[in-house]
């Protein structure tokens, strides 16, 4: 009879530790990982003073999940730094203001990226009524609104600008993970000539 029962609770403790040990490893597995990367180019090496510059961001997902970027550079591409013959650009800054709130337009672009997909953003110069002379305009969110810099783009000399993508909106409910961290800084070079 004490042999029924030795067996009975040895049984019991042996499937008891085989449910929490599978119950433990199921809840300890890594979550997937999220990982957005950033690359980015001019169109060309060397513009005319006064020709438009265009520069093509390229967010990579070499994570494992699918993960929503914004589709837009305002609010989420920034200048890390942006310099001409190793000296900061000119540069002038204003208040942006939009029909609807930034943070909702912010909310809208999120698009999600497959794993080992990338989404293509394009930022190009303009003439800026400022500064008189083309400018790169890169857009951030600053307290709910946002404010335009514009970078002097039309001087001629060796220009080196470093980009990050982070996406400063809020979460959306159609997307499951939201890559709201800094990405790496991309580095891109250009020369302008008279």
């Amino acid at each position: 009879m004490w042999q029924l029962i030795v067996g009975t609770i040895v049984m019991v403790v042996v499937l008891g530790g085989a449910i929490y040990f599978f119950t433990m490893s199921k809840s300890q597995q890594p979550a997937p990982r999220e990982a957005i990367t950033l690359d980015a180019s001019s169109d060309k090496s060397t513009y005319k003073a006064g020709e438009e510059i265009r520069v093509d961001a390229h967010l990579n997902n070499s994570g494992e999940v699918d993960t929503c970027v914004s589709n837009m550079g305002a609010g989420n591409i920034r200048a890390v730094s942006f310099t001409r013959d190793g000296e900061s650009v000119e540069t002038r800054s204003t208040p942006v203001y939009f029909i609807t709130s930034f943070d909702k337009m912010l909310e809208a672009s999120l698009v999600p990226i497959k794993p080992g997909e990338r989404l293509d953003i394009m930022l190009s110069s303009e003439l800026d009524d400022g500064l008189q002379k083309q400018a790169l305009r890169i857009t951030s969110l600053d307290d709910g609104r946002g404010i335009a810099m514009f970078y002097d783009t039309e001087t001629p000399g060796d220009y080196q600008l470093k980009l990050a993508y982070e996406y400063p909106g809020p979460k959306s409910p159609n997307c499951a993970h939201v890559f709201g961290e800094e990405t790496n800084t991309a580095v891109v070079t250009f020369t302008v000539i008279p």
